[in-house]
């Protein structure tokens, strides 16, 4: 039985975002992916010296919104920390079964390359498979193209393929669609 993972984004998320990643999760991850709304930050999450967010403590708040058997996946626009970070492109809070992504640093452009729409689109499917992979029991990949592969950098996330390597398609605990993320793979960086 494939495990559905319900969508939230915050009021900062493009359009383009909400619209287009449930469909092109799901075509990766090969479960239904359900929008459910929207969520708001808390001013208890804001770290004011780091000009922040604490994504730790906003998992913990969202938990409660998680549908029983389900995996929540929440997307914001604000930039994200965890202890010992200087920022985080996402985290999951795999006992919880939620997980955060920020496009905040996924929209800068990189290497001369415009950021256009289906780019950040793109980088934004890698890091939401990168952590409800998490949530599916995957852990980090050694393979540099492998979405479970530890992105450090805004490089090493354009690097990767918005889908597991066979190994890590292999461990997940039912199998991925036909590969939704494809069509990203055709666009020259």
């Amino acid at each position: 039985m494939n495990r559905a993972v319900h969508l939230l984004c915050s009021a900062d998320v493009e359009p383009a975002v909400v619209e287009l990643l449930p469909e092109r999760l799901s075509g990766v991850l090969g479960c239904p992916v359900r929008r459910g709304g929207g969520f708001s930050l808390m001013p208890e999450d804001f770290h004011a010296g780091r000009r922040q967010y604490r994504a730790s403590t906003v998992l913990r708040r969202l938990r409660p919104l998680r549908p029983a058997g389900a995996c929540l996946l929440a997307v914001t626009g604000v930039d994200l920390f965890a202890a010992g970070r200087n920022f985080v492109f996402g985290e999951a809070d795999v006992k919880g079964g939620c997980a955060i992504i920020s496009l905040a640093r996924l929209r800068a452009p990189y290497l001369g390359f415009a950021l256009t729409t289906e780019r950040l689109l793109r980088r934004a499917l890698i890091e939401a498979v990168h952590e409800v992979g998490h949530l599916f029991g995957l852990e980090h990949c050694p393979q540099p193209t492998c979405v479970m592969y530890f992105s450090n950098s805004l490089a090493d996330t354009d690097r990767k393929a918005p889908e597991p390597c066979p190994r890590c398609r292999l461990a997940l605990p039912h199998g991925t669609g036909p590969g939704a993320g494809e069509e990203f793979e055709k666009e020259k960086r």
